[in-house]
């Protein structure tokens, strides 16, 4: 599979370029959108999807350009579509030059199944950072893109429009933690980490 990250912004998000080199999906391209861009080019990538986990301002950004450079396709979860709308929920009018508001071209539920290429990834509703968060887990692979909900010893904050602690902390025990262990989680900031070392050594996880 391919797996390209890239880290964008000046909040350090982990854009992600993934799957199939010729319908790859682009995770979170929170902004540096010439940067991706290139990277495609230089790597004769064709991206077919975007991919939002959810509607932060830092993991949207460069969504509008994209779009307009690559004729991709938006996908979001239907929970998050509402705070994708909004500048305020989204904070675009607190942290982008201009508030944005967008609209994705495909919404999933948890359960659905997005394909690139060979591989297919399910989409894990995961709420509690925002209340339309999602991770997506390739079964082949063992990867898992967790967001902003798991990252290396620590987890999303909560206390932004629409967040919830207990809720999250629910979708990662009850929809996260039921993963096997070898599962690689590929997170929205800082390094990688997998299931297992998260279950036994993640502070956050009560």
């Amino acid at each position: 599979m391919l797996i390209i990250k890239k880290e964008v912004g000046l909040m350090g998000v982990n854009c992600y370029i993934l799957g199939d080199r010729s319908s790859a999906i682009i995770v979170d391209p929170g902004s540096n959108s010439d940067t991706i861009e290139n990277i495609l080019k230089e790597n004769d990538i064709t991206a077919k999807y975007i991919l939002l986990t959810h509607c932060h301002f830092d993991h949207i950004m460069a969504v509008e350009d994209l779009v307009k450079k690559t004729g991709v396709k938006v996908i979001a979860c239907q929970s998050e579509k509402e705070n994708l709308l909004r500048s305020d929920i989204n904070y675009t009018d607190r942290y982008s030059r201009k508030p944005l508001k967008i609209a994705a071209d495909i919404y999933v539920k948890d359960g659905g199944v997005i394909k690139s290429g060979e591989y297919e990834f399910k989409v894990i509703e995961t709420p509690g950072h925002t209340s339309g968060g999602m991770c997506l887990y390739c079964a082949k692979e063992k990867i898992l893109v967790s967001g902003d909900t798991l990252f290396y010893l620590s987890v999303g904050r909560c206390d932004l429009a629409t967040g919830d602690e207990k809720t999250l902390i629910n979708s990662i025990k009850s929809k996260l933690f039921v993963l096997p262990d070898d599962v690689s989680v590929l997170p929205g900031h800082g390094d990688n980490t997998s299931i297992g070392f998260e279950k036994i050594n993640n502070p956050f996880i009560y």
